[in-house]
C-alpha cells in the first residue's frame, strides 16, 4: 500500500523545476507549461506526423498529450495516417524521475544552459536527450522549439528563448501554479485513503481478535459480525449526533432563562 504511494512521491517530486539551484540564474518560468513542435512526412502510402512535447516547470500535460505516459519531461509521439485517421505508432517518454545533469553554455555566439537525461526506459533500450536552451534577448514570448535530430537513441532540441538569459532575481517571473492534469492529489484525497486504510484495520484486526478469542466459528463469521456492528454504529451516528446538539442548545436555553 505504502511503496506505490511513495514512488509516486518521488516521480511527482523532481520534475524539471524551475527553482532548482542550477536554473536559479535564468528565468524559465517564462516557458512554463506544455510546448509541442511537430513535424509531418510523406511516407507513401501513408503520412507520419511527429510531435515532441516539452514540459516547463511541470510535467508533459496530459491533456495536451493524451498519448504520453504521465510524469515525463519531455515525450515524443509518431502517429501514422492511412486513408483518414492517424494511428500512435511510437512513444518516447523522459521520466521526470530522471537524474538531469544542467551544462552552462558558453560560446562567443550563444549562452545558456543544457539540460541532459540519461537512462529513459523505451522497450528494452536505454535512450538519451540533450535540450539546449539558448538566450535571445529579442524574443519575448515568441520562443522557438526546434528538434535537431532523434535516432531512435539520443534527442537532439533546442530552445531560443529569452528564459534562457541570465536575469537578476528582481527581474525573474514567478513560476505559476502547476495546471492540475489530475495527476495531482489534493488534501481531500489523501484523507479519503488514510480513512480507508484506517477502516481495512479496524475491520480486519477486529475480526481477527475476535476469532483468536474463540468467540467466533471462523474468520469470515468472525467478519461478519464486525461489519455488522461497524454498520449499526454507523446508523446510529446521526440519532447520537442529534441527542448531542439537542442537550448542548437545551442546556443554552436553560442558562439564558436563568439570567
Amino acid at each position: 500500500m505504502w511503496f506505490p504511494i511513495l514512488t509516486w512521491l518521488v516521480a511527482t517530486a523532481v520534475a524539471l523545476d524551475c527553482s532548482a539551484k542550477d536554473l536559479d540564474s535564468y528565468n524559465f518560468a517564462l516557458l512554463q507549461g506544455t510546448h509541442a513542435v511537430e513535424s509531418v512526412k510523406d511516407t507513401p502510402p501513408s503520412t507520419t506526423k511527429t510531435t515532441w512535447y516539452f514540459g516547463i516547470c511541470e510535467s508533459v500535460s496530459s491533456k495536451k498529450a493524451p498519448a504520453c505516459p504521465k510524469n515525463v519531461d519531455i515525450c515524443g509521439v509518431t502517429e501514422v495516417k492511412v486513408d483518414k485517421d492517424y494511428i500512435v505508432t511510437q512513444v518516447v517518454g523522459f521520466n521526470s524521475n530522471l537524474e538531469k545533469k544542467y551544462t552552462p553554455v558558453e560560446s562567443k555566439n550563444e549562452n545558456g544552459i543544457k539540460i541532459s537525461y540519461k537512462g529513459a526506459n523505451w522497450g528494452s533500450s536505454l535512450v538519451n536527450a540533450e535540450v539546449y536552451y539558448i538566450c535571445a534577448e529579442d524574443k519575448d514570448g515568441d520562443d522557438t522549439f526546434t528538434v535537431e535530430s532523434w535516432d531512435d537513441e539520443m534527442l537532439f532540441a533546442q530552445v531560443k528563448s529569452k528564459a534562457a538569459c541570465v536575469t537578476s532575481k528582481d527581474d525573474k517571473k514567478k513560476p505559476k501554479k502547476p495546471e492540475d492534469n489530475g495527476e495531482s492529489w489534493g488534501w481531500f484525497t489523501w484523507i479519503f485513503i488514510f480513512m480507508v486504510l484506517f477502516l481495512s484495520i479496524y475491520i480486519i484486526g477486529g475480526a481477527w481478535f475476535q476469532y483468536n478469542k474463540g468467540n467466533a466459528i471462523d474468520f469470515q463469521s468472525a467478519l461478519r459480525e464486525v461489519l455488522e456492528n461497524f454498520v449499526d454504529l454507523v446508523r446510529g451516528l446521526p440519532s447520537f449526533i442529534r441527542e448531542i446538539i439537542e442537550k448542548v442548545t437545551g442546556s443554552n436555553r436553560g442558562e439564558y432563562s436563568a439570567v
